[in-house]
C-alpha cells in the first residue's frame, strides 16, 4: 500500500530537514538543501488542502451570489453582467470584475456598499485559506 503524494512529500522534507541537510558541509549546498525542505513542505500542504479548500471556496461563493443576487436587483446592466460572470466560475478571483464594476458605479451606493460587506468575509476566508497552506 502506498502513501498518498502529499504524506511522501512531507516525509521526504522532514528528510532533507533532519538528515540530509544538516550532513552537509557545503553551506551552499546545505542552504538549498534546506530550502527545497520548506518547498516540499509547502507544495505538500497545497496537495492535501487543496481540493478541501476549493470545494469550501465554491461553496462560499455559490452562496455569495445567492446573496447578491437578492439584493443587487435594481442596479445597472453592467453591474448584473458582472455578477453573473463571476457566478459562472465560482472562483473568488472572479469577484474582482464585479468589485471594479461596484465601486464604478459609485462607493456611495447603499447597495454597493450592503454588496461589499457580503464579498469581504468571502475575500477574508479565501486569505485564510491561502495562508494555511504558507505557514
Amino acid at each position: 500500500m502506498s502513501l498518498p503524494i502529499g504524506e511522501q512529500l512531507q516525509r521526504i522534507s522532514a528528510k532533507l530537514r533532519a538528515e540530509i541537510g544538516p550532513a552537509v558541509t557545503d553551506e551552499y549546498t546545505r542552504t538549498q538543501t534546506f530550502m527545497a525542505s520548506v518547498i516540499l513542505e509547502r507544495i505538500s500542504k497545497q496537495i492535501v488542502l487543496g481540493s478541501d479548500h476549493l470545494k469550501v471556496e465554491q461553496q462560499e461563493v455559490a452562496m455569495l451570489h445567492e446573496q447578491l443576487a437578492r439584493i443587487l436587483v435594481d442596479v445597472p446592466d453592467v453591474i448584473v453582467h458582472a455578477r453573473l460572470a463571476a457566478e459562472e466560475s465560482l472562483e473568488v478571483a472572479a469577484l474582482g470584475a464585479l468589485i471594479c464594476e461596484l465601486y464604478a458605479w459609485g462607493a456611495d451606493e447603499k447597495l454597493v456598499e450592503d454588496a461589499l460587506s457580503l464579498i469581504r468575509p468571502v475575500l477574508r476566508a479565501d486569505i485564510d485559506r491561502r495562508m494555511e497552506i504558507a505557514r
